[in-house]
């Protein structure tokens, strides 16, 4: 019995790494977009973020001419749309932030963050998150605000 639930976690783990490739920013995550070799990337699964409500949290950080952020956030924005609840931020005509989960359900939740910042130079510092969980929006928002504060 132990067998087949590890075999049944091997082969069901590569669904739960790609899951935000059903999103129209899942470009971005794999490469596609901005080369892996600009990105700093952050992969969380297991118990270090249970106390958030989350079971993966997957975070790709980079710089991006205009040309890819245009590319991005209009990736990005066709999310958006798709979500059930979306929060967006434009400042000067630009994406700035966008919040936003697919599901009206608490159980096995899916969530987008993007966040982008001009830079003195004209290059733009964009982060874009992907979590997974049993929470809300709503519930990320309060952490998020806690430990940004800290």
């Amino acid at each position: 019995m132990k067998k087949i639930s590890l075999l049944l976690l091997l082969l069901l783990l590569p669904l739960c790494i790609r899951a935000q490739d059903r999103l129209k920013s899942g470009p971005v995550f794999d490469g596609s977009v901005i080369p892996k070799d600009r990105m700093i990337e952050t992969y969380v699964k297991g118990g270090s973020i249970k106390d958030y409500g989350l079971t993966l949290f997957r975070s790709v950080r980079f710089e991006a001419d205009d040309a890819e952020f245009q590319k991005i956030s209009s990736l990005v924005l066709a999310d958006v749309s798709a979500a059930f609840n979306k929060e967006t931020e434009i400042e000067k005509g630009r994406l700035r932030c966008a919040l936003m989960s697919f599901s009206p359900a608490k159980k096995n939740g899916e969530f987008l963050c993007f966040q982008s910042r001009t830079e003195a130079d004209g290059s733009c510092s964009v982060i874009l998150v992907y979590m997974q969980g049993n929470t809300t929006l709503a519930e990320l928002k309060k952490i998020f605000s806690k430990t940004s504060s800290k």
